[in-house]
């Protein structure tokens, strides 16, 4: 008698992302072999546990929101599809102008927008930042950014509130 045990096989995730999309549990690992563009007005929402692997040379550019939402025992975790991964094996998460940008109650609490809770990044950089937010203010908050080629997150041309709290940037080079 021979059994034969399941192999989670990735889940391939390339092109533009035209209406709202949410990146489950039970289709994890995700695998970005070529860059992946959450368009204006759209919202990928990537549910907590989630593993996210990309190839090399891979982005994702968010141009409508991002909401990347784990909890303190359900990280979502952004790394490399390599067998030996290292730093700068893939390239960033970006936040264009056209993002989403987080907003914030009175008491300063996330309301809404692109958001990076309980999520790890790490292998990534290979040209610029991990994280990158380009006139864009996503929330990050309990977040790891680590292992990457060049910095780790990087804001410019920022107008509005762009927040980074309770998080570590570790172990990111400076290119």
């Amino acid at each position: 008698l021979l059994s034969i045990s399941p192999i989670s096989a990735a889940t391939p995730k390339f092109g533009t992302i035209a209406e709202d999309e949410t990146w489950g549990l039970s289709d994890s690992p995700y695998t970005v072999t070529g860059n992946v563009v959450v368009s204006s007005g759209v919202t990928l929402t990537i549910e907590p546990g989630v593993t996210v692997k990309f190839d090399s040379g891979k982005s994702l550019l968010v141009d409508g929101t991002l909401v990347a939402r784990g909890t303190s025992s359900d990280t979502i975790t952004f790394t490399s599809s390599a067998a030996s991964p290292a730093a700068g094996d893939w390239e960033d998460i970006k936040f264009t102008d056209s993002s989403t940008d987080a907003t914030f109650d009175g008491n300063g609490d996330y309301q809404s927008g692109s958001i990076l809770e309980y999520v790890t990044v790490q292998y990534s950089g290979g040209s610029g930042p991990a994280v990158w937010a380009n006139s864009a203010a996503p929330f990050i908050n309990q977040s790891t950014v680590r292992l990457s080629e060049g910095v780790g997150v990087k804001a410019e041309n920022v107008d509005s509130v762009f927040r980074i709290t309770n998080s570590v940037i570790d172990e990111s080079g400076s290119n």
